[in-house]
């Protein structure tokens, strides 16, 4: 078995190392805009809507829309995510690997790529994936290479106007969620139906006799790991089925909008249950920017998840409409 060749992330012209390093000084800066942001919204909440406090905002916003465009331009240069997925164990001592535990595991991890894809791409994924997006979140196999017995995995990173790239995000939730102790936040980010994935493909490793070591580079040049040995992958299994979720409730609330971040897709209410945070869908970004600061009604979903191992609850809301 060879070494495979490497696969460029970014394109021939341009330089890994110096991408990199501006793709993370603009993220820097990309997130201290949002903390102003955040910051200049609560003064308004406070102050009232002033023409002084609109017009800092304003300002705000389009030096933080001036960073986006920079970032943009970064990343179009950047073409391709990689990761390499190693399976260690007894089983793979000789670089072989069953076929049919290896197709188990590549199936596995794909079913877990697009659920967490999706859970990025919509705020509130139903059991269904759309086709789109399915045909969106496609891990490749770019190949094999000897370490006991590796995979290697290519996506597009597709990035938007914004610099945005579901790919990388849809990575990164991957590895913080595999990487998580607390995994009741994580599934209140990634949702039932990607935590049920994960479950999976855990059980699929244990089932393989195999332990993950998984590595991919992130745009800004920072490593991500997933490395795990046997017993804390049978731990993990068990604890993955101990986690449980009530099915979503629709409910409304009267009261203020006091934050929003329509990069971030978040939202904080003031209201007659108290302060009400959570996931505010892209298509509702022309109606938080009318009612923002207003008094207004909302009606939101609420999913409550629970882990029984540790007996914590956890509420994950996302925004389903704002009217006057």
């Amino acid at each position: 078995m060879l070494n495979l060749p490497d696969i460029r992330s970014w394109r021939q012209d341009t330089e890994p190392e110096t991408a990199e390093k501006e793709v993370r000084w603009l993220q820097e800066l990309i997130s201290d805009a949002d903390k102003a942001i955040e910051a200049q919204q609560r003064i308004m909440t406070h102050d009232g809507q002033l023409e002084a406090h609109k017009l800092s905002l304003q300002s705000l916003e389009t030096s933080q829309r001036q960073l986006l465009g920079q970032l943009a331009a970064i990343m179009e240069r950047r073409d391709t995510e990689v990761m390499d997925f190693a399976l260690d164990g007894e089983r793979y001592r000789k670089h072989r690997s069953n076929a049919m535990a290896l197709s188990s595991f590549l199936s596995a991890m794909q079913r877990l790529y697009e659920r967490v894809g999706q859970a990025m791409a919509i705020p509130n994924p139903s059991q269904v994936i759309p086709p789109d997006l399915r045909n969106l979140f496609q891990l490749e196999v770019a190949g094999f290479f000897p370490s006991s017995f590796g995979v290697r995995f290519a996506a597009p990173t597709r990035s938007d106007l914004a610099g945005f790239s579901l790919t990388a995000t849809a990575l990164d939730a991957t590895f913080d969620l595999v990487n998580s102790e607390n995994h009741i936040d994580q599934l209140s980010r990634v949702g039932p139906w990607a935590m049920r994935k994960y479950s999976h493909l855990v059980k699929t490793l244990v089932h393989a006799e195999a332990t993950p070591k998984v590595r991919w580079w992130t745009p800004a040049g920072s490593e991500r790991t997933w490395i795990i040995d046997d017993n804390q992958l049978l731990t993990l299994n068990n604890r993955l089925a101990r986690i449980h979720f009530v099915a979503p409730k629709t409910k409304e609330s009267y009261g203020v909008l006091t934050g929003a971040s329509l990069r971030r897709h978040r939202f904080e209410f003031s209201g007659d249950e108290g302060v009400i945070t959570g996931t505010a869908p892209q298509e509702l970004s022309g109606k938080i920017t009318l009612h923002f600061g207003q008094p207004c009604r909302i009606t939101y979903s609420e999913t409550r998840y629970i882990d029984e191992t540790t007996e914590q609850e956890k509420c994950a809301r996302v925004l389903l409409d704002i009217s006057a």
